[in-house]
Protein backbone atom coordinates (compact mmCIF):
# COMPACT_ATOMS: atom_id res chain seq x y z
CA UNK A 1 0.00 0.00 0.00
CA UNK A 2 1.40 3.66 -0.94
CA UNK A 3 1.70 5.94 2.04
CA UNK A 4 -0.46 8.59 2.35
CA UNK A 5 0.91 12.11 2.11
CA UNK A 6 -0.54 14.88 4.32
CA UNK A 7 -3.10 16.02 2.19
CA UNK A 8 -4.58 12.55 2.32
CA UNK A 9 -4.09 12.42 6.45
CA UNK A 10 -6.17 15.35 6.93
CA UNK A 11 -8.85 14.36 4.15
CA UNK A 12 -9.30 11.14 6.46
CA UNK A 13 -9.51 12.96 9.60
CA UNK A 14 -12.43 15.53 8.62
CA UNK A 15 -14.38 12.47 7.01
CA UNK A 16 -16.36 12.34 9.69
CA UNK A 17 -16.38 15.52 11.53
CA UNK A 18 -19.06 18.31 10.38
CA UNK A 19 -18.70 21.10 8.05
CA UNK A 20 -17.05 24.18 9.23
CA UNK A 21 -18.55 26.51 6.82
CA UNK A 22 -21.96 27.52 5.79
CA UNK A 23 -23.50 26.76 2.32
CA UNK A 24 -23.98 30.58 1.00
CA UNK A 25 -26.58 32.05 0.07
CA UNK A 26 -28.56 29.09 0.72
CA UNK A 27 -28.44 28.69 4.26
CA UNK A 28 -28.53 31.80 6.28
CA UNK A 29 -29.27 30.96 9.69
CA UNK A 30 -25.61 30.03 10.72
CA UNK A 31 -24.38 33.46 9.53
CA UNK A 32 -22.64 35.43 12.78
CA UNK A 33 -23.13 38.56 11.38
CA UNK A 34 -20.17 40.72 13.81
CA UNK A 35 -21.06 43.75 16.04
CA UNK A 36 -20.10 47.10 13.94
CA UNK A 37 -20.25 45.87 10.88
CA UNK A 38 -20.33 48.36 8.14
CA UNK A 39 -23.25 47.53 5.80
CA UNK A 40 -25.37 49.01 3.31
CA UNK A 41 -25.91 53.31 4.13
CA UNK A 42 -29.17 54.39 5.27
CA UNK A 43 -31.01 57.75 5.28
CA UNK A 44 -33.39 56.86 8.23
CA UNK A 45 -35.43 60.41 9.32
CA UNK A 46 -34.98 62.24 6.09
CA UNK A 47 -36.86 65.38 7.91
CA UNK A 48 -34.24 65.57 10.30
CA UNK A 49 -31.90 66.64 8.13
CA UNK A 50 -30.81 70.20 7.31
CA UNK A 51 -28.78 69.75 4.10
CA UNK A 52 -25.37 71.13 5.66
CA UNK A 53 -23.31 69.12 2.99
CA UNK A 54 -20.83 67.75 5.52
CA UNK A 55 -21.61 64.34 4.45
CA UNK A 56 -20.66 65.41 0.65
CA UNK A 57 -17.24 67.05 1.50
CA UNK A 58 -16.21 64.73 3.80
CA UNK A 59 -16.93 61.41 1.96
CA UNK A 60 -13.41 60.52 0.52
CA UNK A 61 -14.85 58.87 -2.61
CA UNK A 62 -17.23 61.49 -3.97
CA UNK A 63 -19.90 58.73 -3.13
CA UNK A 64 -22.44 61.62 -1.44
CA UNK A 65 -24.29 63.75 -3.75
CA UNK A 66 -26.56 66.25 -2.46
CA UNK A 67 -29.27 67.06 -4.66
CA UNK A 68 -31.74 69.66 -4.77
CA UNK A 69 -35.37 68.48 -3.07
CA UNK A 70 -38.11 67.88 -4.95
CA UNK A 71 -41.37 68.96 -4.33
CA UNK A 72 -42.91 65.87 -3.04
CA UNK A 73 -39.78 65.01 -0.74
CA UNK A 74 -39.87 66.13 2.97
CA UNK A 75 -37.72 69.46 2.38
CA UNK A 76 -34.81 70.27 4.25
CA UNK A 77 -33.77 73.38 5.65
CA UNK A 78 -31.26 74.47 2.94
CA UNK A 79 -33.50 72.58 0.18
CA UNK A 80 -30.78 69.79 -0.32
CA UNK A 81 -31.01 66.30 0.60
CA UNK A 82 -28.31 63.38 0.34
CA UNK A 83 -28.13 60.40 -2.47
CA UNK A 84 -25.10 57.84 -2.04
CA UNK A 85 -23.94 55.80 -5.15
CA UNK A 86 -22.75 52.60 -3.86
CA UNK A 87 -20.87 51.79 -6.55
CA UNK A 88 -18.55 54.21 -5.21
CA UNK A 89 -18.74 53.79 -1.49
CA UNK A 90 -16.11 52.38 0.21
CA UNK A 91 -18.33 51.73 3.59
CA UNK A 92 -15.34 54.05 5.92
CA UNK A 93 -18.02 55.51 8.04
CA UNK A 94 -17.05 58.81 7.66
CA UNK A 95 -20.55 60.39 6.54
CA UNK A 96 -22.10 58.72 9.78
CA UNK A 97 -19.19 60.10 11.98
CA UNK A 98 -19.39 63.50 10.47
CA UNK A 99 -23.02 63.91 10.57
CA UNK A 100 -24.05 66.67 13.27
CA UNK A 101 -27.93 65.22 13.54
CA UNK A 102 -27.43 61.44 13.58
CA UNK A 103 -29.37 61.26 10.22
CA UNK A 104 -27.11 58.86 7.86
CA UNK A 105 -26.24 55.45 9.67
CA UNK A 106 -24.35 52.13 8.37
CA UNK A 107 -26.41 48.71 8.99
CA UNK A 108 -25.59 45.24 8.86
CA UNK A 109 -26.98 44.70 5.76
CA UNK A 110 -23.87 43.17 3.80
CA UNK A 111 -25.51 41.64 0.56
CA UNK A 112 -25.16 44.46 -1.89
CA UNK A 113 -24.85 42.83 -5.27
CA UNK A 114 -26.98 44.48 -8.12
CA UNK A 115 -27.80 43.67 -11.75
CA UNK A 116 -28.32 47.34 -12.61
CA UNK A 117 -26.03 50.53 -11.41
CA UNK A 118 -29.25 52.67 -10.99
CA UNK A 119 -30.14 50.38 -8.52
CA UNK A 120 -26.73 51.03 -6.15
CA UNK A 121 -28.09 54.54 -5.68
CA UNK A 122 -30.29 55.11 -2.72
CA UNK A 123 -32.20 58.39 -2.54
Amino acid sequence: MPRLGKMQKELLKSVGSKPTTVIYPFTKEGLNIPKGLRGRWTYDNPNMCTGCKICERVCPSGAIEMIRCRPEDVQTKTGFRPICHFDRCILCNQCVESCPRGVLKLSAEFEMAFLDRNDMVIY
